[in-house]
């Protein structure tokens, strides 16, 4: 997942885009990993808890996108980390990822410098990286 956020935040920042070609293959290689593990840990209901997560996920974005506050490459992007991490996982990684994009918000207003919109996928990236730590 760390090799895919990087393409995607460079994609966000070079051509303010995530491309479906990324995020796409990206989810299911994230399904064929998860459910290869809990078919090895022998838990084959992970695909069930995936999908459950997936759904939830999708629910809870959806109105940040209605207003406009994330793209909906940035949902994509983060709906791959639904996939590919377990629920708790997830959960810091997506909040890790909102909490450092509010910084980046503050920090950019503060010196003025604050565009219309900023990338979102390098903020996701940070978070991933804390994520493994």
């Amino acid at each position: 997942m760390t090799v895919l956020s990087i393409a995607a935040a460079w994609f966000d920042v070079k051509k303010s885009i995530i491309p479906n070609a990324l995020i796409f293959p990206g989810m299911g290689i994230g399904v064929i990993l998860r459910t290869a593990a809990g078919i090895y840990d022998g838990n084959c209901s992970d695909i069930f808890v995936m999908a459950a997560e997936v759904i939830v996920l999708f629910v809870f974005l959806w109105p940040f996108y209605g207003m406009g506050g994330l793209g909906a490459g940035d949902c994509k992007l983060l709906l791959m980390a639904g996939v590919f991490l377990p629920v708790k996982q997830a959960i810091f990684v997506i909040a890790g990822a909102f909490f450092i994009a509010a910084i980046e918000i503050i920090f950019l207003k503060l010196t003025r410098k604050m565009r219309e919109k900023i990338p979102f996928a390098p903020a996701f990236l940070l978070a991933v990286l804390l994520g493994w730590l």
